[in-house]
């Protein structure tokens, strides 16, 4: 990804398809979720960076003594 999709406030379908490395229509199933942060304009989906990476830190699980280990490193 270049400097400037990275410092993009939007992110497109795609986009979230390579940072979660998932399948295309995974990506796209995930924008029709209710509890996905996604704003449809026109025929485009386009995904605010910030909302994104707040949902993915809501919803990634890390056990505590990974946790504990990731603060000791």
């Amino acid at each position: 990804m270049n400097k400037a999709k990275e410092t993009s406030m939007y992110m497109t379908v795609a986009e979230v398809k390579n940072y979660l490395n998932i399948s295309q229509a995974a990506a796209y199933e995930l924008a029709h979720r209710a509890d996905f942060p996604a704003a449809r304009i026109g025929g485009s989906i386009r995904i605010p960076r910030d909302a994104f990476l707040a949902w993915v830190e809501l919803r990634t699980h890390i056990p505590k003594d990974v946790a504990a280990a990731m603060a000791v490193a």
